[in-house]
């Protein structure tokens, strides 16, 4: 078994952005006109990165990734965001402020990417007050989505859900005991109900599943695209690679670390599980490549595009 470095590792952030999970008050991280926003509560200040990035000049601002709080109610074992701080919420107004600042560039809204925006009970608020201020300001509706773990979908109202373009609900195998233990405190059962009810009330809507590939769901890929596709009538699928190269030191990807735990995959490992898709993939789906880089595949069809956050 390979073992991993115990060291834990921040990834860097790209330089037209601003807000960094790993190190949210750093200024090397705080741009001073950015093209790409990630906004998230700060432990013990909720409303730091508000008042920073209206600070600056957003003139250039393209997407915005938007977190209401800055927690999680599950623990996916490869999850390297920090998700041990007291919990910490950016209220609606706030973000109300800055969608107003940035309605003139801005094309990509993304509510949750580094938490659980269920965790909001009033979530249907933050996707009222987005939907208020694009059709009050934006001169063009842009792309709205929401990522989830799916797990609090039917305790939530969510009555202004159709608003949305995409739901992007992780789902990391379907074999019940393997996904329980991939994402230890989710339930299942109740996954695959939440997502069956949410195709049938919104038929609209985009549902795209993640599925992060790790040592731990290796032998699931192939059976699970079907599954997704045939059981939870799932849009489109994204395979990814399980990123271990870096890590919050309070994430549980580095507790995986510590216990020596290795979820990486090898490069012989991805190129045979890509193969192995390729292979299986349904004839009525196979319309061109299948694969999109050589980090992630995209599954459904070909023209299916990289659900961008």
């Amino acid at each position: 078994m390979r073992k991993h470095n115990k060291r834990a590792e921040v990834a860097p952030v790209y330089d037209d952005q601003f807000g960094y999970w790993g190190d949210a008050k750093n200024e090397a991280y705080l741009h001073p006109q950015p093209k790409v926003l990630n906004i998230f509560p700060v432990e013990g200040d909720p409303e730091f990165l508000v008042r920073e990035v209206l600070k600056r000049d957003l003139s250039k601002v393209e997407k915005i990734r938007f977190d209401p709080v800055n927690v999680c109610n599950i623990a996916c074992i490869f999850c390297c965001t920090d998700l041990k701080a007291k919990h910490a919420q950016i209220s609606p107004e706030s973000l109300r402020s800055i969608l107003h600042r940035i309605s003139q560039t801005c094309h990509r809204i993304s509510c949750g990417c580094g938490y659980e925006p269920l965790m909001a009970k009033n979530i249907d608020e933050y996707i009222q007050t987005i939907k208020k201020v694009v059709n009050d300001e934006f001169p063009l509706k842009p792309k709205v989505n929401m990522v989830t773990n799916g797990m609090l979908l039917g305790q939530r109202n969510l009555d202004s859900l159709e608003y949305l373009d995409w739901v992007h609900i992780s789902v990391h195998s379907h074999r019940k005991e393997n996904f329980e233990r991939i994402e230890k405190g989710a339930n299942f059962d109740t996954l695959v109900s939440n997502i069956k009810n949410l195709r049938k009330k919104y038929t609209d809507l985009n549902i795209h599943i993640e599925f992060v590939v790790n040592q731990e769901n290796k032998e699931d890929v192939e059976e699970f695209t079907h599954w997704a596709f045939e059981e939870l009538q799932a849009d489109s699928i994204n395979l990814k690679r399980v990123a271990v190269e870096s890590y919050h030191p309070r994430s549980y990807l580095y507790e995986s670390v510590i216990a020596e735990s290795s979820l990486g995959l090898l490069d012989e490992e991805w190129h045979k599980i890509s193969r192995k898709i390729a292979e299986s993939w349904p004839s009525k789906l196979a319309e061109g490549q299948v694969f999109s880089s050589p980090d992630q595949i995209i599954t459904k069809c070909a023209m299916t595009d990289f659900i961008e956050l």
